[in-house]
């Protein structure tokens, strides 16, 4: 796949990461680069292209004046732009930028300290507050983080000294250490070179077929390389715009990362497979109101061992607001690879397969049956990517393994990080693997086990003893480092840490070896573990297991065998003396209370009420880990919670009180008295709903000197109007005139006039010729001098008039049902309509390629709204057996012809399935009446379908009708409703007359003059079949009037138009965003008015014309161009 199809006019650079930011800078400069919502849900900070390069460049001058190129800069910001100003400083200056966390006051500072060690790092950036928090907690220690410079990025101006330059960079030098695990023994940060990353970048871009109108979204911590890479680096390579939001707005109220991609139409979007279970289990029906996720095209899922019921569930749960299974993109990768290695196909659904556990185990695969007793169901992770080699290596003999056998994944790859730093053994061992029988490499080993079948790779375990949990990656001798020095009861070298699947979910567990003295209580020992794992990784053990001395698992050299202590601990066959298990109430340790171990002074006038509150919430979430609890106690040291749990605890207070801890403060508040304090001071005291105003106690007001930026209120300032003023810059570019708003004289029928010049006309809907035919103008002349050019009222008012009735009627008669009403235009048809017919708790079901006049009435009634695959009954089928009980109402809106592709639906089929599943159908004929069946009476008339059946039609009268306005017609109640009630109708003028006029004369005529309509569907066939023979695309195409000749490329398309215009041929062009990229393309109107010469010479003219753009545009002819697929069979 070629990237300048799919970002034309622009072309992504390739050299390194800094020239892709001022590419885009230079070339978009006031496209969306990020925003960040500093709240999760409303407040926002946007940075377009311009002033992200801006800051850049002045976050750089300012690193410059300590000669930071080459050396390593520690990046600690908390989540927000300042991280993205600092971070492309960092390059822009020559840096190598390292992210981690920023320090907390309540945690070691081991970890920081251990990569400031490892890196060398000279200098730390961060917000000002963060760096005097950190230097407060710095205060009095002797800390490596003292020794270095720290500089508060926000307090830089966002201006530079204009003769700084950006020093010069070669895509190998390096650009990012990312460190894989945060480890407090050994870290190991892997070294990413500019190249490194744009070939990755380069990969995510190919596979997720990404184009220039995709909006991308992360919340991952930028010190992961999901976050870092797919979140921050590739949005700017490819030039879109990248929507991000807090790690704690989401683990606090998983529902803000579903309400964002809803706001903002977020196309691009993903995270660790835990992700999805928690907005699965967490998001209540009561928050999935309003949600909308039928913009998502893909929702990756990778980082952590990717679950077929996870999958399933979210699918299951979130299907009723528009999320399409087709939009999951499993996908496998590691920071020693950049970010990704395999990944799905866009738009296809992912796929499981069953196999026998114990063949897996024995590294064999064996298929097995779903509903096989021993059946395990993996997810592939998708196909091996453009300029990549994936094999399976056996583990012993170092030979690569045939498709079918589990082995150890190996990778070669552009996108290989250059090693370890500073770690020559490991990074030779990891980096530089190469196969006893090849010569092939060299292979990153990438400690993962899996195989390869039909081309995809499934993943089957690890090989490496690396813990896995929620995405985070920590390793296990570490953690078992820290639970040896917890205690002098616990025998050093003998403590396994290993994570398990228990309950869908990886738990992190402890198996130690005690002393040889016999205790009767262990409480203690299992408590100060929970509490040090807790303080020193950031992650509590789920079960400790305390066994007699000299049982645990171990090899013949003395050393911890973690597999071993696994599979003893799964099939109970540990000599267990003590146990404690985070979810078994029935925990073989004695109820205690919990004590207060943080060294923090307690906090001195807490409200009583709040603080009660406060342990009633903690309570609610530890359950049995606090009996007792008091200011001091820590809830994640002391309790054991996690950072998702203890989040849980501050969302259910701010819903308990009615507003928000600000972002900092979360971070930091852990013991009950901080909570309370916090709860007092950025929240109050008072619970939501006992906060009433009294009439005694006046209501206070503050007054504050606001800034409003100029673009909030002035038009031309406003960003979606210069994006508009960008994308018409485009036009400019091309070289070719702006072929719109062109202005045409006299009638536009076969032919029209633009600036004198008489052309071939394939640019008007007028299909059958009433615009301009003398007994339609005659009765437009008529009704004009005996009502007037409007009614000048409601009709509801005064505004109904006699040719209204008569119109309705006759309408009415014509299709085959009991009423009919019209509106003055056919967009505001669709939208009073359907914004009016259904709502909330309503379900819209429409087809995928609806008319925009349908989405906007879907949005506009409050109801949800999901589309289906284009003409696909039997996906819609498949939906409402699944759904259909969740609503009150269901309507199903399809359309009698597509106005973009030219085919139609299978009519009977979706009666058949509205039928069978009672719920409404309503047809948009604005391109089909008039055009389809013997008379033209629609796509009724063309199945020979009794048009009783259908609830709704709708239909245009600026068609086949020559005149202006939209009607609806069904049943007498129907139409009696929407006279009544319809905001569309009872607020707006009644139709003009002459325009009512035009209408009812078209009617009477096509009436007595039937054979139009066989002439226009002649000529539609002989053009479309003439298309065919002289291999044009004409894609969906079905022998209707609507014929389109597919381009691909919108800089193709608009140079197509011109020449033909040239030729004296006027067809427009259609662009992205109203197609996509690959689907651009000229759309042809054919009328009754073309002649058969006019349509043979037309199609010659074009396809000579695409021959000289592009040969290669030209597809097979077909041998016989008179069949085309039915619409059925299209859908299949």
């Amino acid at each position: 796949m070629n990237l300048d199809a799919l970002f034309s006019p622009y072309k992504p650079v390739t050299t390194h990461v800094v020239d892709s930011l001022k590419y885009w800078a230079e070339n978009t400069p006031d496209k969306l680069a990020y925003r960040f919502l500093t709240d999760g849900e409303d407040e926002k900070i946007d940075l377009s292209y311009a002033e992200l390069d801006r800051c850049a460049r002045s976050v750089a001058s300012k690193l410059s004046e300590h000669d930071v190129r080459g050396e390593r800069v520690l990046l600690l910001h908390p989540p927000g732009i300042a991280f993205a100003k600092a971070f492309w400083g960092c390059l822009y200056a020559g840096a190598i930028a390292v992210p981690a966390y920023p320090p907390r006051r309540h945690r070691g500072m081991n970890r920081i300290e251990a990569i400031v060690d490892d890196a060398k790092a000279v200098m730390a950036l961060s917000t000002v507050d963060a760096v005097e928090r950190a230097k407060s907690i710095l205060k009095s220690t002797d800390s490596l983080l003292n020794r270095i410079t720290w500089i508060g990025t926000d307090s830089i101006a966002d201006d530079y000294d204009p003769e700084w330059e950006t020093p010069e960079i070669k895509p190998s030098d390096l650009a990012v250490f990312q460190y894989t695990s945060g480890s407090t023994g050994s870290p190991k940060g892997v070294m990413l070179a500019h190249e490194n990353i744009m070939a990755n970048c380069h990969m995510i871009t190919k596979a997720f077929q990404s184009h220039y109108g995709d909006f991308c979204m992360a919340w991952l911590p930028v010190y992961h390389d999901m976050g870092l890479v797919g979140g921050l680096l590739n949005p700017v390579f490819t030039g879109l715009s990248g929507l991000g939001m807090s790690p704690m707005a989401f683990l606090q109220k998983p529902v803000r990362w579903l309400q964002a991609i809803t706001k903002h139409k977020i196309t691009i979007t993903g995270g660790p497979n835990f992700a999805y279970d928690l907005c699965t289990q967490k998001v209540t029906e009561e928050d999935m109101e309003g949600l909308d996720l039928s913009s998502l095209s893909i929702a990756y899922n990778g980082a952590e061992p990717i679950r077929s019921s996870t999958l399933e569930e979210f699918s299951k749960k979130f299907a009723k607001v528009g999320f399409d299974p087709k939009a999951f993109y499993p996908c496998y990768g590691m920071a020693e690879a950049t970010l990704i290695i395999t990944g799905a196909e866009r738009g296809k659904p992912h796929n499981v397969h069953s196999f026998d556990a114990d063949s897996l185990h024995e590294h064999r695969v064996v298929s097995v049956p779903p509903d096989a007793d021993n059946a395990r169901h993996l997810v592939s992770c998708g196909r091996i990517l453009d300029k990549e080699e994936v094999i399976i290596v056996d583990t012993q003999t170092y030979k690569q393994l045939p498709a079918g056998e589990v082995g150890e994944i190996w990778v070669c790859s552009p996108s290989i990080g250059k090693g370890y730093w500073n770690k020559p053994e490991v990074s030779e061992q990891t980096f530089e693997a190469k196969c006893a029988d090849s010569d092939s490499g060299p292979f990153l080993r990438t400690g993962d086990l899996g195989f390869l079948m039909d081309g995809e790779l499934y993943v089957t375990g690890r090989l490496k003893d690396l813990i896995i949990v929620r995405g985070v990656n920590r390793y296990p001798q570490d953690i078992e480092l820290t639970v040896e020095l917890a205690s002098n009861r616990l025998q050093n070298g003998a403590v396994g840490a290993f994570a398990v699947d228990i309950d869908g979910r990886e738990r992190l567990i402890v198996v130690a070896e005690t002393e040889r003295k016999r205790h009767d209580d262990w409480s203690d020992v299992i408590q100060k573990i929970r509490m040090d794992v807790t303080a020193e990784h950031d992650l509590p053990p789920d079960g400790i297991v305390l066994v007699r001395f000299g049982s645990i698992p171990k090899t013949s050299s003395g050393k911890i065998q973690r597999h071993g202590c696994r599979k003893s601990f799964r099939d109970g066959s540990l000599k267990t003396i003590a146990q404690w298990f985070s979810w078994d109430d029935a925990s073989e340790l004695p109820a205690e209370t919990v004590e207060a171990t943080t060294n923090e002074p307690v906090q001195t006038g807490l409200d009583e009420t709040v603080l009660e509150t406060v342990y009633d919430h903690v309570k609610a979430i530890a359950q049995e880990r606090s009996n007792e609890l008091s200011p001091g106690t820590n809830i994640v040291i002391d309790l054991g919670l996690d950072s998702l749990e203890r989040l849980q605890i501050a969302n259910s207070l701010e819903e308990t009180y009615g507003g928000r801890f600000p972002e900092e403060v979360l971070q930091e508040i852990e013991t009950c008295g901080e909570v309370a304090a916090a709860v007092q001071q950025y929240i109050g005291t008072v619970p939501a709903k006992d906060r009433k105003l009294s009439s005694s106690e006046p209501k206070k007001t503050t007054t504050k000197a606001i800034s409003v930026p100029e673009e909030n209120y002035t038009f031309a300032l406003m960003p979606e109007y210069k994006r508009l003023k960008q994308t018409m810059s485009l036009l400019d570019q091309t070289g070719v005139p702006n072929p719109y708003f062109s202005v045409h004289d006299g009638v536009c029928r076969d032919t029209t006039i633009v600036d004198g010049k008489e052309l071939l006309s394939f640019t008007s809907y007028n299909y059958i010729g009433m615009s301009g035919d003398p007994q339609v103008t005659k009765a437009c002349q008529d009704a004009t001098e005996r009502y007037g050019t409007s009614v000048s009222a409601s009709r509801v008012v005064s505004g109904q008039k006699s040719i209204h009735e008569e119109l309705e009627s006759s309408i009415a008669a014509f299709i085959g049902v009991e009423d009919a009403i019209t509106y003055v235009g056919g967009f505001s048809t669709n939208e009073s309509t359907i914004g009016h017919i259904v709502g909330s708790g309503d379900l819209i079901l429409h087809d995928s390629l609806s008319h925009n006049s349908i989405i906007q009435g879907s949005i506009l009634s409050g109801a949800r709204r999901r589309p289906f695959a284009h003409n696909d009954w039997q996906e819609l089928d498949e939906i409402l057996s699944e759904v259909r009980g969740d609503y009150r109402r269901v309507l199903i809106v399809v359309e009698g012809v597509y106005s973009m592709d030219g085919d139609f639906p299978d009519l009977p089929r979706f009666v058949e399935v509205k039928n069978r599943h009672k719920v409404m159908l309503m047809v948009d004929e604005a391109h089909s009446m008039g055009t389809m069946g013997p008379h033209g009476r629609g796509i009724s008339e063309h199945f020979n379908v009794d048009p009783r059946e259908v609830d709704i039609w709708m239909g245009t009268l600026s068609k086949s009708f020559g005149s202006c306005g939209g009607y609806i017609a069904g049943t007498r109640e129907l139409i009696e409703y929407l006279k009544y009630t319809s905001p569309g109708f009872v607020y707006s003028v009644g139709l003009s007359p002459p325009n009512a006029a035009a209408a009812l004369a078209s009617l009477r005529v096509l009436e007595s003059e039937p054979e139009r309509v066989g002439v226009l569907q002649q000529r539609s066939k002989l053009f479309l079949d003439e298309a065919k023979k002289a291999g044009l695309n004409t894609g969906l195409g079905n022998n209707t009037p609507v014929v389109p000749v597919i381009i691909g490329n919108s800089v193709q398309a608009l140079q197509l138009s011109h020449q033909l215009f040239e030729h004296g041929i006027n067809v427009q062009p259609i662009l992205y965003p109203a197609v996509e990229e690959s689907a651009t393309r000229l759309r042809f109107f054919i009328t009754s008015c073309h002649s058969e010469q006019q349509i043979v010479d037309t199609v010659r003219i074009v396809a000579e014309e695409v021959t000289k753009i592009d040969p290669g545009l030209l597809v097979a002819p077909l041998e016989d161009a008179s069949h085309v697929p039915s619409a059925a069979e299209q859908s299949r």
